[in-house]
């Protein structure tokens, strides 16, 4: 946001007290950085907030931090409804205060004052993004059947693997000692060579990539299928 607002041609300052290194890395050298929010509010034509919701946050926008203000600042909250006070930004729009009032958060109490801008909070229900979802699912999907790579499922890791050797296999078991020191033990036995493996767990249960160097038979699938703790298996 900060890089943007340079973009448009704005004077740009912003505050953050948990700055990181990377964060700080990332900004263009002409952004000022305040050390105290006070500093922020005396100097903001347009204020945006950017920070979580909660205990610490609640009401972070009040009348005490709008007093210290310019007049007619315009506010933009796209983070968490809560962070504003709606009671005192209505009266502080009433004044003139505060010009504009534009939320992602809309309520019965704010959405009806004058000078709010009330967006409905529907930023991932666009045609644009419904698209690019349906689209992200069918290619996560393709990747997991035609690769067994794991990605964005509610009950297990996410476990992401470039394809090497001749086979994959695939194995669901439990988050439990000895399982992937078992399923080694098997190829070994059975002359199998690993060329490459990655496993992760999530709660009680792990998912496990093994590609080997050769085509395996039935007899190997069959040994590892009986290791303790396998759920299921697939050979691709």
């Amino acid at each position: 946001m900060a890089n943007i607002g340079l973009s448009l041609g704005m004077d740009v300052y912003g505050y953050d007290p948990y700055l990181s290194v990377d964060a700080a890395l990332r900004l263009d050298r002409h952004i000022k950085v305040v050390k105290d929010v006070d500093t922020l509010y005396a100097n903001a034509d347009y204020l945006t907030l950017h920070l979580p919701y909660m205990d610490a946050t609640k009401d972070t926008v009040n009348a005490a931090a709008i007093s210290k203000m310019k007049d007619a600042v315009r506010i933009v909250n796209m983070a968490r409804g809560g962070l504003v006070n709606n009671a005192d930004m209505i009266a502080a729009l009433q004044s003139g205060k505060v010009a504009r009032y534009v939320t992602d958060f809309p309520d019965n109490e704010i959405t009806l004052a004058d000078g709010v801008v009330a967006i409905p909070h529907l930023g991932a229900s666009t045609p644009e993004s419904e698209d690019n979802c349906a689209v992200m699912a069918a290619n996560q999907l393709k990747d997991f059947l035609e690769n067994g790579n794991i990605k964005n499922s509610v009950n297990f890791p996410n476990v992401i693997m470039e394809r090497s050797g001749a086979q994959r296999l695939c194995v669901i078991h439990r988050n439990i000692p000895a399982v992937l020191a078992n399923i080694t033990i098997q190829l070994s036995n059975d002359g199998v060579n690993v060329e490459n493996m990655t496993n992760k767990s999530k709660g009680d249960y792990a998912y496990t990539i093994v590609d080997v160097g050769s085509p395996v038979d039935e007899s190997v699938i069959h040994d590892i299928r009986t290791v303790p703790g396998i759920i299921r298996m697939r050979v691709i």
